[in-house]
């Protein structure tokens, strides 16, 4: 068994830990893990399977509301750690639908 979050959950590829993008879900305890942004739409779309991770907390420096709607974040927000180097870059959403259209606009690099 890999380390939690080793690996792309959509296409399988070795993670270090100074890479990728890593999708926490507190409120139920489980993570998933991704190389590249774009892995997220289809994972989300078609697999949908979280793997139970233990000590998934939410990120110390996440948004307090939500990264593509200002909105308040409830119970269940999601949080999408983007691991570049040594740097944490934390995105907060309401839920699995507003992080799918997020990414499928782009995230931060949406026109």
């Amino acid at each position: 068994m890999s380390k939690q979050g080793g690996q792309c959950d959509w296409c399988g590829v070795e993670l270090e830990e100074d890479q990728g993008y890593r999708l926490l879900w507190p409120d139920k305890s489980l993570g998933t893990a991704f190389c590249r942004l774009e892995h997220i739409v289809p994972f989300l779309m078609q697999k949908d399977q979280w793997h139970i991770w233990k000590g998934v907390e939410i990120p110390a420096d996440a948004p307090k509301v939500s990264t593509s709607s200002g909105d308040e974040l409830g119970e269940n927000a999601l949080y999408l750690v983007h691991h570049r180097g040594e740097h944490r870059i934390p995105d907060s959403f309401e839920g699995k639908e507003e992080l799918l259209e997020w990414a499928k606009a782009g995230g931060h690099f949406a026109p």
